[in-house]
């Protein structure tokens, strides 16, 4: 590699850098001791995945079966959203907040550098590269889902995918099965897959649609369709109608969509700059974003698939430009490999199964019959494909756009215009700063039953939800308290509980009885028998009871009272919370 490409690296690496830090300030000035994350939500549970994961490595046990949850019986976390490389991290580090950060941290940069050197392959403007990488790396979808789902933030593998994907196949007209180039880098493609398999499965088949959307655009020869004949056109609307009808009859068998039309995209995620937006966001675009006749899930981040308005612009620009040049039926004659463009409008029909445009309905797209398909509609939210538009939209667009500047502006307007994309994208993506969970915060009360005997804390609200059911309540900030006191837990919130599971849970009595009191205060419920309470402690063995703040004195803590304290149990409060122990 020439010196200049090691300086360019260099320089990316650090913008990338800086802006990671810039955005998610003031994390970096608490980087060891708070993560970005909102308190009762998701991002709790990846400080616990890589707690759970680090006490499992150092116990020799299995790491995808844990006894921290669901006590005593446990559960497997095969389908929880468990971010394993996040894990793996923490057997190096032995820092929870430290592992989910410098993960977080690396993914941005990553994803930035493997973006630029990407569109490098057919970019030689540098600027242009770095505003390919801010476009993916930075996205607004990525930075809305930051205080929630570091899941869907772990990217790095994306563009080393697809720079692999390239190198290793080359694929010719009519044919869907490539020729190998290089098996190393087929072999670089399954590492990657599999490093993308232990960090998020939405990005992983997105890797799959990529890597069949590739193979379909020379195996259908869609490179070779003249568009200014009517037969494609013709074609393009039947296949649009039948797609259409498909779906709509599979809807009318009630065949099972596990949601994902309930999750489907609008246009409007398009166009409505996100929430935490810290320059484009205006009450008109919050009230749209709260609008219940525009999103099924109004204010969720699920909705967003912003990408600016310059870049939006500069593509629209772009296709103006080139109604007016003539149309080439040949692939060569496309600066840079044909097949994104093809792969970008399947991106956005994905992210768009049922194509909506402010709440209203307009067609069911071809893309829309994969949530009827089993195994591939548990990709049931499909705005999230947005990050792979977000990948292809500077790679089609910026071949051009730098032959376009080298033609018609000299070397310093080149570097000034470039220079002007990158700012004006950068303050479009600027964030509001994300909330952060700090260590300091957690109640003093988790710390004092760290140091008392016994297996298992209680807590109320007590709960078990899987993502699809519910039984009882459970605080997500309970995951991250657990890494301070080290208690086992009765509840969860964990992905995809054995139905079995779910069902045995909450049926045993005392257990039973707390569950039927927080849904109902009001529910007339006999003392338990003192045999049963017996029972209850030998099986649990708890060390404590905490109950909430906004529990205190309602139904479920003067039922602990009552059938706690005849046998020795005794009631403190520290600060705002209830602890029952011996």
């Amino acid at each position: 590699m020439k010196p200049t490409r090691w300086l360019e690296l260099g320089l990316s690496t650090l913008l990338f850098t800086l802006l990671f830090a810039w955005y998610s300030w003031p994390l970096a000035a608490h980087f060891t001791t708070a993560f970005p994350g909102i308190p009762g939500h998701d991002a709790n549970q990846y400080v616990w995945n890589a707690y759970n994961f680090r006490q499992a490595v150092a116990e020799g046990s299995n790491p995808f079966y844990t006894s921290l949850l669901l006590y005593p019986q446990g559960t497997s976390l095969v389908m929880h959203t468990y971010t394993p490389v996040i894990g793996l991290l923490n057997v190096l580090l032995r820092h929870e907040i430290l592992a989910v950060n410098v993960a977080l941290l690396l993914s941005f940069v990553l994803s930035g550098v493997g973006a630029y050197c990407l569109c490098h392959r057919w970019v030689q403007n540098p600027v242009l590269c770095a505003v390919a990488g801010l476009v993916f790396a930075f996205s607004p979808y990525k930075l809305a889902h930051l205080p929630e789902h570091y899941n869907l933030l772990l990217t790095a593998t994306v563009p080393f995918y697809v720079q692999a994907f390239l190198n290793a196949f080359a694929f010719r007209a009519g044919r869907l099965w490539p020729q190998v180039r290089s098996w190393g880098q087929v072999s670089l493609c399954v590492a990657l897959g599999l490093l993308t398999l232990l960090s998020d499965y939405y990005v992983l088949m997105g890797l799959v649609y990529f890597s069949a959307g590739f193979a379909l655009y020379y195996g259908l020869r869609l490179g070779q369709i003249n568009w200014r004949h009517r037969r494609p056109w013709l074609l393009l609307g039947a296949v649009l109608v039948l797609g259409h009808v498909a779906s709509r009859l599979l809807k009318s068998a009630k065949v099972f969509d596990n949601d994902g039309f309930w999750w489907s995209g609008d246009v409007a995620g398009y166009l409505l700059p996100p929430l935490n937006s810290r320059w484009l966001s205006t009450g008109t675009t919050e009230a749209l974003h709260h609008n219940e006749h525009v999103f099924n899930t109004p204010a969720s981040i699920e909705n967003v698939m912003f990408l600016g308005y310059a870049l939006p612009l500069l593509a629209l620009w772009w296709l103006v430009r080139l109604r007016r040049q003539p149309v080439s039926t040949e692939p060569h004659a496309a600066r840079s490999e044909p097949a994104l463009a093809w792969l970008l409008l399947l991106f956005i029909m994905l992210t768009l199964p049922e194509l909506r445009v402010f709440g209203k309905q307009v067609l069911r797209l071809p893309t829309s019959l994969v949530h009827y398909l089993p195994l591939l509609n548990n990709i049931r939210v499909p705005t999230r494909f947005v990050l792979f538009v977000s990948l292809l939209l500077p790679l089609v667009l910026f071949p051009g756009l730098d032959e376009w500047l080298r033609g018609h502006l000299r070397p310093v307007w080149r570097t000034t215009a470039s220079v002007g994309l990158l700012v004006i994208i950068v303050l479009e993506f600027q964030p509001t700063p994300p909330p952060l969970l700090h260590l300091a915060n957690v109640p003093r009360v988790y710390r004092v039953t760290a140091g008392l005997p016994g297996e298992t804390l209680f807590t109320i609200p007590v709960g078990l939800v899987d993502g699809y059911r519910q039984k009882g309540q459970f605080n997500t900030d309970e995951l991250f308290y657990q890494t301070i006191h080290r208690k086992k837990l009765p509840g969860a919130y964990i992905s995809r509980v054995p139905q079995d599971r779910f069902d045995a849970f909450g049926r045993e009595g005392v257990l039973r009885d707390l569950l039927a009191l927080q849904q109902r205060p009001d529910t007339a419920l006999a003392e338990p028998k003192p045999a049963a309470v017996k029972d209850f402690l030998r099986v649990y063995q708890p060390a404590a009871f905490v109950v909430a703040p906004a529990f205190r004195n309602t139904s479920a803590h003067l039922y602990l009272r009552r059938v706690l304290m005849p046998l020795g149990y005794r009631e403190q409060t520290v600060d705002d919370y209830v602890l029952l122990a011996r």
